[in-house]
């Protein structure tokens, strides 16, 4: 029976041999201060996005080559190469949620979106494709516990549900209350949107403003005049921050509570001349 000991290196070995849930590792230490110290560059891939799977066993990656790979990072051996459907590279791939590691939903730079069953023929899986943006499709994003609905944002400044005005870089959905959405644009902002206020083309409350639904927006203060591209973003685990990377910039924690919030916890003005 797997248990919780609170010495790292002893979990983490016992989860290295299947004596644990691999779920105890996540539960106990993730974004805790002495895991995070510990972490080191264990090795490099040439991949544009990675995930990991529910139970923190597999990772997923696409790159370039379009290929989609599942592989053990614990013994960094490949448990499968999957051919896409992509003809451009792939820059976000996702694992359905309660799919048993065999679904998997992905984009890439030509706009187009593939959902890809890991068992399936290629040429079944190559007719599963979503025509949703024009232009580069950046990010994909899956909803918590529901395997039939996901996410996508891309250079056209649209996701599924919203017009941005500007291209849409990056989302996070708040694992806590997942109609919270997060959104990383090129126009420096990130915004927080209630996708039960949203609506499709199909609808008609695709079209307007960027506005309907949104909750909140931020923009760092130095920023506030410039077009800096969110790189990424991501909720924490209790939902009460969310992390912001930018482009040829920092990397700021703000609150998605505080409607008020302008300042996000960064470098000093000295540190940031330096």
């Amino acid at each position: 029976m797997s248990s919780y000991s609170g010495n790292l290196v002893w979990d983490v070995n016992k989860r290295s041999i299947g004596y644990n849930d691999p779920n105890l590792i996540r539960t106990n230490y993730l974004g805790r201060r002495e895991f995070v110290q510990r972490l080191k560059l264990e090795a490099t891939l040439n991949v544009n996005t990675i995930s990991w799977n529910d139970t923190g066993e597999y990772i997923l990656s696409g790159s370039d080559d379009t290929f989609l790979v599942i592989t053990n990072p614990y013994n960094r051996k490949v448990k499968k190469s999957i051919r896409s459907g992509h003809r451009a590279n792939i820059f976000s791939a996702k694992f359905m949620p309660h799919t048993n590691d065999q679904e998997i939903i992905s984009c890439s730079g030509d706009g187009i979106i593939y959902y890809t069953h890991t068992e399936k023929s290629l040429e079944l899986n190559r007719q599963c494709q979503f025509s949703c943006h024009y232009g580069t499709a950046y990010e994909i994003m899956t909803v918590p516990n529901d395997p039939y609905t996901f996410l996508s944002c891309g250079e056209d400044g649209t996701d599924i549900l919203i017009n941005c005005r500007r291209a849409a870089t990056s989302i996070s959905i708040s694992p806590l209350v997942p109609y919270y959405l997060a959104v990383g644009c090129s126009d420096s902002s990130v915004r927080i949107y209630d996708r039960r206020m949203l609506g499709t083309r199909a609808t008609g409350n695709y079209m307007g403003r960027g506005t309907t639904g949104m909750c909140m927006r931020f923009v760092p203060a130095h920023l506030s005049n410039k077009s800096c591209r969110v790189t990424s973003l991501c909720y924490s685990g209790d939902s009460k921050e969310v992390l912001v990377s930018y482009s040829s910039d920092y990397i700021y924690l703000f609150d998605p509570a505080d409607d008020q919030a302008r300042e996000l916890k960064g470098p000093s003005e000295e540190r940031r001349e330096e």
